[in-house]
């Protein structure tokens, strides 16, 4: 935790994780829910967790970098 990353398929905005093996409840397209497990949750950096809403999940495979080669080394 605490690892500032960018994702793939994002427009590199930093992130900075905050939770890790989170399982949450989403829809699931037929009117119920469903758990996901998630490897990292995360916020925007600076802004942090303003709302719930403000929470962003996703998997290993889906870091593009981390914010330099300093924290890489770390």
């Amino acid at each position: 935790m605490g690892s500032v990353v960018t994702l793939k398929n994002g427009d590199d905005t930093e992130v900075i994780i905050v939770s890790q093996a989170s399982v949450i409840e989403v829809e699931d397209g037929q009117g119920g829910t469903k758990s996901v497990y998630f490897d990292c949750g995360s916020v925007v950096i600076p802004n942090g967790r303003q709302t719930p809403d403000n929470l962003f999940f996703f998997n290993r495979e889906n870091v593009k970098g981390y914010r330099n080669e300093d924290e890489e080394a770390f």
